[in-house]
């Protein structure tokens, strides 16, 4: 049961991550999912890359429903991302109610990954 509990929260998790990709395919979505305007060639690289990254730290928490032997790593990974992008934002003082949402976002998404860690070692 507590594996199963790991897997689902795994990939909910998982597919938080993986919306964003739709940037990189799609950067006008930029603007929808952060409310910054996609102004240049440069920021649109970067945008579009950090849909990839994201994606990928999705498809390693989804990998890791599956394969219990990598949830550890996938979890650390998502949350270094996730708090470094909380501390990020929490320790500026001018950014969009979009910012907040997703910064508000990962916040529940430790939680979530966090209770999925406990529940990992707890089951052990």
């Amino acid at each position: 049961m507590a594996d199963k509990i790991v897997a689902a929260i795994l990939i909910i998790v998982g597919i938080v991550n993986l919306v964003p990709v739709a940037v990189f395919f799609d950067p006008a979505k930029t603007g929808r999912f952060y409310g910054v305007p996609v102004d240049g060639t440069n920021l649109t690289i970067l945008m579009r890359h950090r849909s990839v990254l994201l994606g990928m730290v999705g498809a390693a928490l989804i990998t890791a429903a599956v394969r219990p032997e990598f949830r550890v790593f996938a979890i650390a990974l998502a949350l270094i991302s996730k708090v470094a992008f909380i501390f990020l934002t929490f320790s500026s003082s001018d950014y969009n109610a979009e910012i907040r949402q997703v910064a508000l976002i990962d916040v529940g998404a430790i939680v979530l990954l966090l209770a999925a860690f406990g529940v990992h070692f707890y089951a052990r």
